[in-house]
């Protein structure tokens, strides 16, 4: 990269803000900055006259080597929708604007007087991560007092650019942002079947920090390589520390801290299959580890003190939710003496002394502890609550207070929505993300880790952007931010689109879960499309959801068409579009197996009730089974997703815990291949003796709902 060294006046200023003297130049008042479309939406934004623009002779000016990462970025924004590569020159002093983009440090702007004439006044509210940008018909300037700082401004300008025929343009404004919570986070489970590539992470890291997320979790049960404990994680797949180191220094490049997060306590049943630390179970081959054994604090201590070095953050997470076995087993008699809720608090406590050496802020699940109030006051004020609930509800606050009353910092833990579902339940997940987040900020919570799981083994993390980036947008705004605001801004914002063409097919898409709440089927839609219809209980589900099925097929397949002949519009992010065009495909074919089950059904007893009309009888069982009739479809549907599948989770994933999801694709296919030679064998049985066999022995079993 060219580099070349310009030499301007120095002076020194200490710090920037803005604060809008001669106020007949600007609005009375912020402009509301959703209307300018960026995610997450700056604090403060005056509009002002005119616009600048980027032209082959502008260039990127940069004072602090710290900040070439930044525009780097800003370069390759101009250059993938332009073509134009603006050339980054390395200033020896702070420049005027004159026609460039530059990049700097409130300490080292040296324009006081042109900063003045441009209403850019000292000021020193905006913190380590906040950052003015002004754009004017002259040039653009990004400032702020870190690193971090200019980077996220950065961020913003690039959202701000838009097409002017063959080269971009932002308009004229002043925006000064910083924000709400200091740790913006989302959390990925690696640990429930798909686990990542390094690759994959890497690319999910640069997304997270257009959006300005500072905080990207691992939640890991069994997945990483320990060299004492060699038994646990798949070989094959496992997370070794060179992948771990790697993926730190990447992330610390975007302003993004990578947090582990090492169950140790619940969740655990990869580890405690094994026979080996049978001892160490509450229950056999369970999923806790028991408190009453010395040796799980053995076993403890042994794979944090390979795992914990290799994070440099400030925070380790030592899960601990959910621990449903506890008292049950071993520690029955310990729990019946002096209760479930101080056995639970001890645990964290001798956990939380192993962890001393360390020097980290420990994180917990606060599902168990709530339960337990008055207990409370017992654990190290040091440690962080992290409440989570995924449910849309008002309120979240009965979460957060009982920790916030005992002393603890918070972390709220919302949810993408996106485990056991065909596609994320989005209007669930922003309901559920908007009001934890705006309580947490109420009660002065220290961030937000939003959570992706994959409880089910099957989900992509591709389809989980849009209630990532809402849950960034929310974050880092104040208080209770707009759904539609987001919604308005989304396609721009993450695939630098115009309208509303990708929103509208995510908001196609949505409509699935509430069709199905319609009709009593709300839940685990990926195991409803797994369901053989041709079972007493496939056939009652498909039975439910049958009035539904049409608006179902219709709204898929509008996304479907919206996706295919719009790509191209995507001028960021548009691989994702192919994780939103594979749900689309399984909720047409979710649609397609209830409503041709129920037509399968209708066209094989009216052969049965008919067996004297042959040629009824032949037209009906040819719909069943003739060539590109229903069962058919619903096999070839099955085994083309199959290969779509396959494709998609390679994109992301190691190949480990693949097969265990194809082979539900081949037993589904299987089952319609099955169907397909019984119905022919009723054919020919129908062809040599003019009889049927009972709907029922065939498995068209409806008439008995």
């Amino acid at each position: 990269m060219t580099q070349s060294r310009i030499r301007f006046p120095v002076l020194c200023l200490l710090s920037l803000a803005l604060i809008f003297s001669n106020r007949a130049t600007f609005a009375q008042s912020p402009d509301e900055p959703s209307a300018l479309k960026i995610l997450p939406a700056p604090k403060e934004v005056h509009r002002l006259e005119g616009e600048f623009l980027v032209k082959p002779s502008t260039t990127i000016l940069i004072g602090e080597t710290g900040d070439r990462g930044a525009a780097e970025l800003l370069q390759e924004e101009v250059r993938d929708r332009t073509g134009i590569k603006v050339p980054i020159a390395r200033t020896a002093g702070a420049p005027k604007p004159a026609g460039h983009i530059v990049l700097a440090r409130f300490s080292d702007l040296a324009q006081h007087s042109y900063l003045s004439s441009e209403r850019v006044t000292p000021a020193t509210d905006l913190g380590s991560q906040g950052y003015v940008l002004r754009v004017s018909s002259s040039g653009i300037i990004v400032a702020a007092s870190t690193a971090q700082g200019v980077f996220y401004g950065v961020q913003t300008l690039r959202q701000l650019l838009h097409a002017k025929g063959k080269s971009l343009q932002a308009p004229a404004l002043l925006v000064r942002d910083w924000p709400s919570m200091e740790w913006r986070g989302i959390q990925d489970d690696i640990s429930r079947g798909p686990i990542p590539t390094l690759d994959y992470m890497k690319s999910q890291i640069r997304t997270l920090a257009e959006y300005k997320i500072n905080l990207f979790a691992l939640y890991m049960e069994h997945v990483f390589d320990y060299q004492t404990q060699p038994l646990v994680a798949p070989k094959e797949a496992a997370l070794t520390p060179a992948e771990i180191r790697e993926l730190v220094d990447y992330a610390q490049r975007y302003y993004i801290t990578v947090l582990p997060e090492q169950q140790a306590f619940g969740h655990l049943h990869h580890v405690l299959k094994y026979e080996k630390y049978s001892d160490l179970a509450e229950t056999p081959h369970g999923h806790v580890l028991t408190p009453t054994n010395p040796a799980t604090y053995d076993f403890i201590r042994q794979i944090y003190g390979e795992v914990v070095p290799l994070f440099p953050g400030p925070f380790f997470h030592i899960g601990s939710d959910e621990t449903f076995e506890l008292g049950q087993g071993q520690t029955k008699a310990l729990a019946a003496q002096e209760g479930l809720g101080r056995v639970y608090i001890d645990h964290l406590q001798k956990v939380f002394a192993i962890m001393q050496p360390y020097h980290k802020e420990l994180m917990f699940w606060g599902d168990i502890a709530l339960k337990y109030p008055e207990l409370l006051s017992m654990l190290p004020k040091d440690m962080i609550a992290v409440p989570w609930d995924y449910d849309p509800k008002p309120s979240y606050e009965d979460l957060i207070t009982p920790y916030r009353n005992a002393g603890l910092r918070v972390v709220v833990a919302p949810g993408v929505n996106n485990w056991n579902q065909l596609w994320p339940d989005f209007d669930s997940a922003f309901v559920n993300i908007r009001n934890f987040v705006r309580d947490g900020q109420k009660h002065q919570a220290m961030g937000t880790l939003n959570t992706m799981w994959n409880d089910d083994g099957e989900t992509l993390s591709g389809m989980d952007w849009p209630g990532i980036v809402f849950g960034a947008a929310a974050s880092w705004q104040a208080g209770e931010s707009s759904i539609d605001d987001f919604k308005n801004s989304y396609d721009w914002a993450f695939y630098r689109n115009e309208d509303r063409t990708f929103t509208d097919a995510i908001e196609s898409l949505d409509k699935f879960h509430g069709l199905l709440k319609g009709v009593n089927l709300d839940g685990e839609s990926d195991e409803l499309f797994w369901t053989d219809p041709f079972t007493e209980v496939g056939a009652g589900v498909a039975a439910k959801g049958l009035p539904a099925m049409d608006e179902v097929r219709l709204s898929a397949e509008h996304a479907i068409e919206l996706l295919l002949r719009n790509r191209g519009r995507a001028r960021a992010h548009a691989e994702t579009l192919d994780d939103a065009l594979l749900a689309a495909w399984h909720l047409d074919a979710f649609g397609m197996k209830m409503q041709f089950s129920s037509e399968i059904d209708h066209f094989y007893n009216d052969a049965y009730q008919n067996q004297t009309d042959f040629g009824r009888v032949w037209s009906d069982l040819w719909e069943i089974t003739g060539i590109n009739a229903r069962l058919e479809d619903l096999r070839d549907a099955t085994t083309r997703l199959r290969g779509m599948y396959e494709q998609a989770w390679m994109r992301e994933n190691r190949a480990y815990w693949l097969g265990n999801v194809l082979v539900r694709y081949d037993n589904l296919a299987s089952e319609m291949q099955a169907k397909i030679v019984v119905v022919r064998q009723a054919q020919r049985q129908y062809e040599a003796t003019k009889k049927l066999p009972p709907p029922e022995q065939l498995g068209f079993v409806w008439k008995q709902q």
